[in-house]
């Protein structure tokens, strides 16, 4: 038995699809099917994941770059962010006139920025924040319209969080020691398989500390050349079903 992590924007899913195609749900499917666990490791928190995504039977998901991990159905480590630190995040952002999303249970958009998908909900003020998800479980930050403001970089690296730079179009902010290489090896470590094992696919900076853990590494060709580089193969894009080519032929179908 093999553990394969999959990434989702960019290696499974094409931006601004329906969602993953017919080929490569059915590749995932056979690759269930051999025997083998699938893992959805991504960037979204949890709510941010589809309909589609959920009922698909994944056998575990890592979600918000490792920051909560659900294993065959039940959640066993979500890093809870405490809620004066989101709220101190959110005042500095609406002083120095930043957009982002507050990531957890739901994800929630702030404070120009729009809602994409009708899961994702949107506040335009630190008080309409506090007055309807004050208690909301947080695991992640995400920031827009860069060069983040040395005030708030400073602001997160102060308080233990680290910086993700995705190709300077957005930010992901989690905390220090948290990332996809971790969730490697905790969802490794309870299945009892070791990293030679494993596989990850991605495409995207966030995925560098996976591709840097598992025993093998595939990229899909969209990925930026850096990231390529960590890659022990790199596979077609995901707009040419990169993904169920790769494991077409893994399982000689």
């Amino acid at each position: 038995m093999k553990l394969f992590f999959f990434d989702y924007d960019g290696t499974l899913y094409q931006p601004r699809s329906a969602g993953m195609t017919e080929r490569t749900v059915r590749a995932l499917k056979a690759l269930q099917k051999a025997g083998h666990k699938l893992c959805l490791c991504t960037g979204r928190c949890e709510g941010h994941l589809t309909e589609d995504v959920k009922q698909f039977g994944f056998d575990s998901f890592a979600v918000g770059c490792g920051a909560a991990l659900f294993l065959e159905g039940e959640q066993v480590f979500a890093d809870r962010w405490d809620p004066r630190l989101v709220t101190d995040i959110l005042r500095l952002s609406e002083e120095l006139n930043l957009n982002g999303a507050v990531e957890g249970l739901k994800r929630v958009v702030f404070y120009t920025k729009k809602a994409s998908l009708p899961i994702i909900k949107e506040v335009h003020s630190l008080e309409e924040y506090l007055a309807s998800y004050a208690d909301m479980p947080v695991y992640k930050f995400s920031f827009y319209d860069p060069p983040m403001p040395d005030a708030m970089r400073d602001f997160l690296e102060q308080n233990g969080l680290s910086i993700i730079n995705n190709d300077n179009v957005y930010y992901e902010v989690v905390r220090k020691g948290q990332s996809k290489g971790k969730a490697v090896r905790d969802v490794a470590a309870y299945y009892g398989i070791p990293l030679e094992d494993t596989y990850g696919f991605g495409d995207s900076p966030n995925d560098r500390d996976m591709l840097q853990t598992v025993g093998t590494s595939v990229v899909v060709a969209n990925a930026p050349d850096y990231v390529q580089q960590h890659a022990d193969h790199v596979i077609p894009s995901v707009y040419d079903d990169g993904v169920a080519v790769w494991i077409e032929q893994f399982l000689s179908l």
